[in-house]
């Protein structure tokens, strides 16, 4: 049986990832600042809405209105885009999550994120998701086994929903350490930057992807005024005709 698939939205990403997403299943993008994760992300919502598929983006970081105030750079309109972001609460200086209800703002905690997502998948119903990023979980917890036993939490609910999803994490080129993230999801596509003679490249891999054969080379990717394109017919080592 031929699994369903789902179009990130990226030109050439799909080719590496033989045909796309697999449909209901999450899986992590991760990369260090600049790298381009959001913009990978919006490619993948944007497409969703080309084919009336409803897109939902948490956004646990950027301020909902600075996110579509950067993204207009690439000529995005995200005006049919439901955008969920989090504020911090003058009284108690703790984060909450926005929500449509303004009596009631919940603290940011993973518990109070996983019931967001389900009020929303039974009010607004979106085939994709988006949350970014993951990482921002990670410093809700002091101890490593409470951040362990959350984000195993939120992946399995979301290995559970009907959502094609996207989270994001932050990686940095001195931190080789596999964070746990990377096990529960089911695929991880990593986000470059690579010095080569002098020049920084960015380039893009599929380091796991369950369910699939995929491209295993990293290849070389650019983002220009109308967002990411990946090359996968160039290797990183060679001028990519852009």
């Amino acid at each position: 049986m031929e699994l369903e698939r789902v179009s990130t939205g990226v030109p050439g990403l799909d080719e590496i990832l033989s045909g796309g997403l697999i449909k209901g299943r999450p899986y992590l993008v991760a990369g260090g600042p600049g790298a381009g994760k959001t913009i990978l992300c919006m490619h993948f919502l944007l497409d969703g809405l080309k084919k009336n598929e409803k897109g939902l983006y948490i956004s646990l970081e950027e301020n909902a209105d600075h996110l579509r105030q950067d993204m207009a750079v690439f000529g995005w309109d995200l005006a049919r885009l439901r955008i969920m972001d989090t504020m911090q609460d003058l009284g108690s200086e703790k984060w909450v999550l926005k929500t449509d209800k303004a009596v009631s703002r919940p603290e940011f905690t993973v518990i109070n994120l996983v019931k967001v997502i389900e009020e929303k998948l039974k009010t607004y119903r979106p085939k994709r998701l988006v949350i970014d990023s993951i990482t921002s979980v990670r410093m809700l917890y002091d101890k490593e086994l409470n951040v362990r036993r959350e984000l195993l939490s939120l992946m399995n609910f979301l290995t559970k929903v009907e959502c094609t999803t996207l989270l994001t994490s932050e990686s940095y080129m001195h931190n080789s350490e596999v964070q746990m993230e990377e096990f529960l999801a089911s695929g991880v596509i990593k986000l470059h930057k690579i010095e080569s003679k002098g020049e920084r490249i960015s380039a893009i891999s599929v380091e796991k992807f369950r369910g699939s054969g995929f491209d295993r080379a990293t290849r070389p990717m650019k983002i220009t005024g109308e967002g990411m394109t990946v090359f996968p017919g160039e290797s990183i080592f060679e001028p990519a005709q852009f």
